[in-house]
């Protein structure tokens, strides 16, 4: 058949065949396809990395048409440059805004200004179309995106990375160019502008409507085509899917997100999702910056002191110290003394405890509880600041990079009263450089002249490895390993995690058990913080120390095992449950065999069919053929041969009924 679309005002009729055209499409249609969006991305760079290629290597007679082909081919990143302004492209809001920042910078245009200022980029083309100095558009738009609009802070932002670009970009072209530039850029820029003009004039014939409905380019509209001809054998072409749509108007967008008013009546309101504040806002207004560049800048300043650092050993023993120190200050101090009180200790050990975790860079002592008292309270959940259900990389270190919209509830008063804490998170940042950069530099410097290797290596590269170790509790002690205690979280149990972590690998048992002092409870564990608080306690330096009662360990390691042993047995086929076996009698038996020949017998009132079973018998088939119609309990259980549970477990798949 021949399906054809009306014109608004569109009849109640024709909205019933669309919403039951879309009803047969699958839904994934509608998601936007990360590799349709690539694909995309790749052929426009591809195409103007071609132009690229073709303006170098053409004679200077030919450069017209590398000049038109690279303007046509720059055509293509505005599109997908546009596609991303509107977040049509990818689903990630982030992802759109960096690709489209990316994509439009060659073409020297800010890509804040596209994305916010289409309406104004459509007048100019109507009132210019008009006149005869339309080809002057290509220098009023790019006055008006480059300069006029300079009228926000993400306008300012967007402009600025233009031209710290363009200060690198234009100097190369002209090196690998030549003296052609000017005029490559004169043409590159008003053949693209000419391209938006033409199809800014298209765009507007063909819609009737003022509307302009944004279509993802990314949807699956050719799998939508597909669909619909094999349902509707519809003659209408592939290309034709989105004019369909177009012409529908305002039914367009219920198409995308279908579904029936009755349907919709039905159905329970559901509570308005609560806006981001982060929402409208580009990438970089989410980002922690300073914790940011000290996360990344710190191991680049390492590689290069390592590198370009003479080799003393002296240095990287002190190196080693200064990561140890911090690890320890990090699991015994701040983690178990401080975050889960599972033991208490004299104010010289609490105020050199606190020095130690300082040094590790990874905030005040109340900072950080806080944040892993939130960990522990709202584990696996968007309130758990470093959930690791949000994927490995943002919980071992994505957490620090973006800000959070708010802060987790967690209460850390009792930390606040502390006058060791209260000193330490006030003065934080001057004790972590103290502690942390200049006495390692200091050491080295002053006792064998290392001063460059105590700065990079034994200063901040040890810094470096620490935090990434430490790092590896949020992330890598929630994947690597067993659930020995309980699988209703994500944390699991790790020798090789622990190794790592300054023994707090044994994760699993941590969280179940939090204010135990030990993590690794056996004592072969690696633990160094256990066996440090268990010194210090011979000494009276550390007292009250936490243990859960040994007993419920062995109950959560039991529960487990149970639940592994129910999931393994779930999968097996263990014969037809006794619930659903029919009920018969033993003359129903008896009579069944002598009459059709059945093979049956009864054992502790179960019938079981044995024909199959009786030529494999190890006993031989005679011992069977005895009891058909009989009851073979005893022989079964001893007379004869007293069964194993290999046999038994055998016999259960024969069951076909019991007996009343």
């Amino acid at each position: 058949m021949t399906a054809t679309v009306a014109s608004s005002p569109i009849s109640s009729t024709v909205q019933e065949v669309l919403h039951e055209m879309v009803s047969k499409l699958p839904k994934d249609i509608f998601e936007k396809s990360t590799s349709k969006a690539t694909r995309r991305i790749l052929v426009s760079v591809g195409l103007v990395t071609a132009g690229v290629v073709m303006i170098y290597n053409l004679p200077w007679y030919l450069l017209p048409l590398g000049w038109l082909f690279m303007g046509t081919a720059c055509c293509g990143l505005f599109s997908v440059g546009y596609a991303c302004g509107k977040n049509l492209l990818f689903k990630n809001r982030a992802i759109n805004y960096t690709v489209g920042t990316i994509l439009m910078l060659p073409l020297m245009y800010p890509f804040e200004y596209w994305k916010r200022s289409t309406g104004e980029v459509r007048d100019y083309v109507r009132d210019l179309a008009k006149g005869p100095y339309w080809w002057l558009m290509s220098l009023r738009q790019w006055a008006t995106s480059n300069v006029a609009s300079l009228d926000s802070r993400r306008m300012l932002l967007s402009a600025a990375a233009l031209y710290l670009f363009a200060s690198i970009f234009l100097p190369l072209m002209t090196y690998g160019f030549g003296l052609w530039v000017p005029r490559f850029v004169q043409y590159l820029t008003q053949d693209f502008n000419i391209g938006v003009i033409l199809a800014r004039l298209q765009t507007q014939a063909e819609n009737s409507v003022n509307a302009v409905i944004d279509f993802p380019p990314a949807y699956k509209w050719k799998e939508a085509y597909h669909v619909l001809k094999k349902e509707y054998q519809l003659n209408i072409s592939e290309e034709n899917i989105m004019d369909v749509l177009l012409k529908v108007g305002p039914l367009a967008k219920k198409i995308i997100c279908p579904q029936p008013e009755q349907e919709q009546q039905q159905q329970p309101l559901e509570a308005p999702k609560k806006k981001s504040i982060f929402d409208g806002k580009p990438w970089y207004e989410k980002v922690v910056w300073t914790t940011t560049i000290f996360i990344f800048a710190t191991p680049l300043l390492s590689m290069y002191g390592i590198a370009t650092s003479p080799f003393n050993w002296k240095t990287y023993v002190t190196a080693f110290c200064s990561y140890y120190i911090a690890g320890i200050g990090i699991t015994a101090g701040y983690h178990r003394l401080f975050s889960h009180r599972s033991y208490d200790a004299v104010w010289p050990v609490r105020v050199i405890l606190t020095l130690m975790g300082t040094t590790a860079f990874e905030m005040s002592v109340i900072d950080w509880c806080h944040d892993h008292r939130a960990h522990h309270r709202f584990t696996d959940t968007d309130k758990d600041p470093y959930n690791v259900k949000k994927g490995f990389w943002w919980a071992h270190m994505g957490w620090l990079i973006f800000k959070r919209e708010e802060e987790p509830d967690a209460d850390v008063t009792d930390l606040k009263n502390d006058w060791v804490l209260y000193y330490q998170h006030k003065y934080y940042t001057p004790l972590s450089l103290f502690f942390g950069i200049f006495l390692p530099t200091w050491i080295c410097g002053h006792y064998w002249g290392d001063w460059r290797g105590g700065f990079f290596i034994a200063g901040i590269a040890s810094k470096v490895l620490m935090m990434q170790c430490t790092f590896c509790i949020n992330s890598l002690a929630h994947y690597l390993g067993e659930a020995t205690y309980t699988d209703q979280k994500s944390p699991r149990d790790s020798a090789i995690t622990s190794l790592v972590t300054f023994g707090e690998g044994y994760h699993n048992f941590h969280h179940e058990f939090p204010y135990d002092y030990r993590n690794g409870i056996h004592h072969s564990a690696y633990d160094p913080g256990k066996w440090l608080i268990g010194f210090l306690s011979w000494f009276g330096l550390s007292y009250n120390l936490k243990r859960f009662p040994a007993e419920l360990f062995e109950k959560g390691k039991i529960q487990m095992a149970e639940k592994k042993a129910a999931d393994a047995r779930a999968k097996l086929f263990w014969g037809k449950p006794l619930d659903q076996l029919d009920i018969i009698d033993r003359e129903t038996v008896k009579r069944t065999c002598a009459d059709k020949g059945k093979k049956w017998i009864i054992i502790h009132d179960i019938v079981y069919d044995v024909e199959e079973f009786q030529a494999k018998h190890p006993g031989g088939v005679q011992f069977i053929k005895d009891y058909i119609g009989k009851d073979a309990s005893k022989a079964f259980d001893g007379l004869v041969y007293n069964h194993s549970f290999a046999a038994r477990n055998i016999l259960d798949t024969y069951r076909i009924a019991k007996l009343k």
